[in-house]
């Protein structure tokens, strides 16, 4: 057996000097560990496959900072089961750390002086310079950061199948009228013109787009927007009510009930030829391997004028004592609008980064558009919060135009008497 001699030049060991060394190891190995063991609880509501799998980019460039995702998911409703959730755990004094919003919500919050500032971080950063203004009213609240963007969605999408447009013999419409007269062609060679539901949200996604693309951004915002009482009252209201109509008949009888994604799996097994829906559908499309171009079309809603009308995820971070837990808030902040973050994780959610400064030369052609209709938008004015996702008026008013909406899309209401619905709810609702 080898024995090993001491090496040359080196006396006996010192056991002071060891003990020493041992303690320094052992206080460094504690605080990697300490570190290492760093958790933040996250609520928010990322269920699907596509979610989940651009949550886990977030949740790996975390836990490089030495911080643990702690995963609180509540799926369902579109956000709402996860805002009901958040609301009984902040009425027993347990918030979680961070908490994902939509909207309105997390400035609400905000108002009630529940959240913790993120206003260094964002000077020390630049996050001004970074986030278009119009989505700073959902992370500013009273001059100050509350709240960290984490992805941009555009809602007012047309999906259509590419085949059936060529089979048809259909081109991209450029006007509500050219769509709507789509609809005998597109059924003469069998397809059903528009994959939709009576689910009012999937409604109100064609009203929302319906409602600037017709007149306007101008107009929207009075409406959508400043709820100005003259203009949800006019005859260009009516006028969107009309549209409507006409876009219910180019729907199939089988539309109750019907699931989004299930819609979307009628266009991209060539049944029906288009959908309104937000970007997320895009993933259902690549998923089954399709090409945009080639297998399906990303088109914007055929208005006048290119419009944005943006959905937007956010992190707000609730007050806390531990000062471990605030430093994990900050670096949760730090990671969600690093550079890299924001590429990686709308790459997989079908989004496109907050940050308008990130290159995303390597999206799909669809992503790419739409970072060059959000620039138009910025530009125009016409870049807006999506009434539907709770982003242009307050939800209680939000909620009138969708249940009019929707009342009239599945009934035989006329115009007149949804628009008196439409200025009587908003006015009850103030």
């Amino acid at each position: 057996m080898k024995t090993h001699k001491p090496a040359k030049g080196r006396g006996p060991v010192n056991p002071g000097r060891l003990c020493a060394c041992i303690a320094v190891l052992g206080a460094a190995l504690g605080a990697s560990a300490a570190m290492a063991e760093q958790r933040l609880e996250v609520l928010h509501s990322w269920v699907s496959d596509s979610e989940v799998k651009a949550v886990t980019v977030i949740k790996q460039n975390l836990a490089a900072k030495g911080v643990t995702w702690v995963d609180s998911a509540v799926g369902g409703m579109s956000g709402s089961n996860a805002q009901q959730a958040l609301r009984a755990r902040v009425t027993a004094g347990d918030p979680p750390a961070a908490m994902q919003f939509l909207g309105h919500e997390g400035m609400i919050w905000a108002e009630q002086g529940l959240l913790a500032s993120l206003d260094q971080e964002a000077k020390a950063n630049q996050w001004d310079a970074a986030v278009p203004d119009p989505l700073k009213p959902f992370l500013k609240q009273g001059g100050e950061w509350k709240a960290v963007p984490v992805n941009t969605h555009r809602q007012n999408w047309l999906w259509a199948n590419a085949k059936a447009f060529e089979k048809a013999g259909v081109k991209p419409p450029h006007t509500w009228d050219e769509l709507i007269g789509m609809g005998d062609k597109l059924r003469a060679a069998g397809y059903v013109p528009l994959a939709i539901s009576d689910e009012p949200w999937q409604i109100g996604i064609v009203f929302d787009a319906i409602l600037i693309d017709l007149y306007g951004a101008d107009f929207y915002k009075k409406t959508a927007i400043d709820l100005d009482k003259d203009a949800l009252g006019s005859p260009q209201m009516v006028k969107v009510f009309d549209t409507l109509r006409q876009v219910r008949g180019l729907a199939d009888n089988n539309f109750p009930g019907r699931d989004w994604a299930v819609a979307t799996g009628m266009v991209i097994n060539g049944k029906a030829a288009m959908q309104f829906m937000g970007d997320w559908a895009k993933g259902e499309f690549l998923a089954k391997g399709m090409k945009p171009g080639s297998d399906f079309l990303c088109l914007e809603t055929p208005g006048k004028e290119i419009s944005f009308q943006f959905v937007m995820d956010t992190f707000g971070m609730f007050k806390v004592k531990d000062p471990a837990v605030q430093k994990a808030q900050v670096l949760l902040a730090d990671v969600t609008m690093d550079k890299k973050t924001q590429h990686d994780f709308s790459l997989i959610k079908g989004s496109i980064p907050a940050r308008t400064d990130v290159d995303i030369s390597d999206y799909d052609s669809c992503g790419i558009k739409a970072a060059e209709d959000r620039a138009t938008a910025l530009k125009s004015g016409a870049l807006v919060g999506a009434m539907t996702h709770g982003f242009a008026s307050q939800a209680e008013f939000a909620n009138v135009f969708q249940d009019v909406a929707s009342k009239f899309f599945v009934t035989d209401m006329s115009s007149q008497d949804a628009v008196n619905m439409l200025v009587q709810g908003i006015d009850n609702a103030r």
